[in-house]
């Protein structure tokens, strides 16, 4: 033992080379990043503070931890943060540089409640090879104003190579994990999440029945999703639980080539899985589960984003609403009591039809197939599917209706809707016309 009954230095290394064992099993995908963690010496921040220095986080060294990420990147080595609590008193946080890997399992990095200025724990611009294994951040959203926006690790600019796994992120005020590209010709690419808790995070948002509705003020669209990409190609999110949002529980925003695979999204305020102008990007083997407005939203332009053997239930508005897409693929899920508030035709399964506002300007909904579903309903929903204006070639088979409500709506009389084929859906009953109100909001 050390001084403050720290491990020796040693053992910090050997701590660090077991974490390239997972790098190792990771295959190749993370090969930039086994040959850093093999080859490299290890730093320890402790070394870097003062003698005398306490664990239980009451004095901040942030200085010093950033001394020591700055000299790991000069050389190329592991930093390896020792299990003890790390204040951080400024919200710039603590930066980045291409080529670290971060060793945090067992370090708590706590936010100051004095904290008046939107920041992060982590912050990340134009870096490549970065990895962060295990830790906790910890915020402070209750002593923070409403328009402090506080996330755990944010990564901007020309970026790629980013490998997060195992860290715990809660009562933070913005993202969890927030990933921002600058425009689709720069986009950051080659993303790993793996099992992070992300817990009561985001901005908050007002819910569209309560006055004043939407983002509070002081916060701006970047603040919302426990995890937010914008502009990240070639991602995977697996393994990961996002409960409790202030806002929505995911957004990903001009992405492409993604994967979100095996998570569970739980209790968001709003939207739990929310895709927008994004192409290819997959959701499969997720529980999403009790959000306050839509369970799953595909919208604006999205192409090819699939949804396949999801459980999606209990959410405040539709399961899925999925307007001004195209290509979309929605078999194997089962949806089960969405709706739950009473707000006008939104308190269905499936909503397909075309939003007011869509920057995108993508003018129809087109080639969707919704098959080998399963649909259990509640007698205060007046719909299952509705298929709205303006939709074309949209396909509806095989489906299993079980429940109070148990109807198909489609607005057979508009021009706007057409190619419209509903065939062999099990209990399902089909209404000839739709006198609903087309709201979206």
């Amino acid at each position: 033992m050390t001084r403050n009954g720290l491990f020796p230095i040693w053992s910090l290394a050997a701590a660090a080379f077991l974490s390239a064992a997972w790098v190792a099993d990771a295959g190749d995908r993370l090969t930039g990043t086994e040959r850093l963690v093999g080859s490299a010496k290890t730093i320890s921040v402790t070394d870097f503070l003062p003698d005398g220095y306490v664990t239980d986080g009451s004095v901040c060294y942030q200085r010093a931890l950033q001394a020591a990420l700055d000299c790991a990147a000069k050389r190329r080595c592991v930093v390896v943060f020792p299990p003890m609590v790390y204040r951080l008193t400024d919200p710039a946080g603590l930066r980045v540089h291409s080529g670290t890997t971060l060793v945090l399992r067992g370090a708590v990095f706590l936010l100051d409640d004095t904290i008046r200025k939107d920041g992060q724990a982590f912050f990340g611009q134009d870096v490549t090879d970065v990895t962060f294994l295990g830790g906790e951040v910890v915020g402070q959203r209750d002593q923070w104003p409403d328009d402090v926006n506080v996330a755990g690790i944010r990564i901007r600019g020309r970026s790629a190579r980013i490998r997060i796994r195992d860290l715990f992120l809660h009562d933070l005020s913005s993202n969890g994990i927030g990933l921002f590209g600058a425009n689709e010709n720069k986009m950051i690419e080659d993303v790993w999440i793996e099992n992070v808790v992300i817990r009561n995070c985001c901005n908050k948002y007002i819910d569209y029945l309560q006055p004043h509705p939407g983002p509070v003020r002081g916060s701006v669209r970047e603040d919302q999703g426990g995890i937010a990409f914008y502009f990240v190609r070639n991602f995977v999110v697996r393994g990961c639980s996002l409960e409790g949002s202030r806002s929505d529980g995911t957004h990903f925003y001009r992405c492409r080539d993604g994967r979100f695979v095996d998570n569970r999204v739980i209790g968001s305020k709003m939207g739990g899985y929310f895709v927008e102008t994004c192409q290819y990007v997959l959701a499969a083997n997720n529980i999403i589960r009790g959000n306050g407005s839509r369970g799953v939203t595909i919208e604006r332009g999205s192409r090819f984003c699939n949804l396949v053997n999801n459980v999606i239930e209990e959410s405040g508005r539709d399961g899925l609403w999925a307007p001004e897409s195209i290509g979309l693929v929605v078999t194997g899920n089962v949806f089960r009591h969405n709706g739950r508030k009473d707000h006008g035709d939104l308190d269905g399964e499936i909503m397909i039809n075309k939003s007011r506002h869509d920057p995108s300007n993508t003018p129809r909904c087109e080639n969707y197939r919704i098959a080998d579903n399963i649909f259990l309903t509640t007698g205060s929903q007046d719909a299952v599917i509705r298929v709205l204006p303006k939709a074309v070639d949209i396909v509806i088979e095989n489906n299993t209706f079980r429940g109070a409500c148990r109807k198909i709506v489609v607005d057979w009389e508009s021009p706007d809707v057409q190619s419209v084929v509903l065939r062999q859906n099990d209990g399902s009953q089909v209404q000839q016309k739709t006198k609903a109100a087309h709201k979206t909001k």
